[in-house]
């Protein structure tokens, strides 16, 4: 089944804890090459990497990925798909994290399924997102993204640091960084104010919860690894090994 839905794949140069990211090799092939593959096999109507570098444009094209230029003012991931998805006649596009390049394919054709059949019955939501239940440490990762629902799917917070005080609670819910948005909210999402959570906690979905909007969110059958400094992508290499 093609889902008729805009996947963009933002790709930026400049990552401040890993300069030229999309563009590092994992085994034979660069990590966006990695990320593009497993996204065609979502089977969207469209898969297209958006990015704002010309070094990445062009690894893209030589190697046969769809592949566009994009403003480099963007501060995030979803402003730059924003930028995109104008050009294109979707009603929902999924924005697909280009520093994942072991990404669950059938945890992504279930947030679509799972979003639309939800839509069906409540329609009052503007994104949708995953998560996993994930066993509760002593250690701090600041990579992390925490988040609590509320019993109709819907997010009430994200955060960077452990959200509840209870020491009974023996396990958190990790959000993992996919987002799968109303196209006519994402048009709106460039536009609007960047307020206090986001600048504190450094997390571009807060920009939506923030401004009124909401996120629903379903869980994940498996933990994604992201690379966001050079260890990451060392583990990552190995798990290609």
């Amino acid at each position: 089944m093609k889902f008729k839905v805009l996947l963009v794949i933002p790709a930026r140069y400049g990552s401040t804890r890993l300069p030229g990211k999309p563009l590092k090799k994992i085994g034979n092939k660069t990590m966006i090459q990695h990320v593009y593959e497993r996204a065609k096999k979502v089977n969207c109507s469209k898969t297209i990497i958006a990015t704002d570098d010309k070094r990445i444009l062009k690894h893209c094209l030589l190697n046969k990925m769809n592949c566009v230029m994009t403003k480099k003012s963007h501060e995030t991931g979803s402003d730059r798909v924003s930028e995109v998805c104008k050009k294109y006649n979707y009603q929902w596009v999924l924005n697909l994290q280009g520093d994942e390049p072991l990404i669950n394919i059938k945890d992504v054709k279930n947030l679509i399924r799972k979003t639309l059949a939800y839509n069906k019955k409540n329609k009052k939501f503007s994104v949708s997102t995953l998560y996993f239940k994930k066993k509760e440490t002593n250690e701090y990762n600041p990579n992390e993204a925490r988040l609590l629902i509320n019993k109709k799917n819907e997010v009430l917070i994200f955060s960077r640091k452990k959200i509840t005080n209870t020491s009974k609670e023996k396990s958190y819910l990790k959000h993992i960084g996919i987002f799968f948005y109303r196209k006519d909210f994402l048009v709106k999402f460039s536009k609007l104010k960047e307020r206090f959570l986001e600048r504190d906690q450094k997390l571009e979905q807060l920009r939506v919860i923030e401004n009124g909007y909401k996120i629903i969110a379903f869980r994940a059958s498996s933990l994604t690894t992201g690379v966001d400094n050079y260890k990451d992508l060392c583990n990552i290499r190995e798990n290609f090994k």
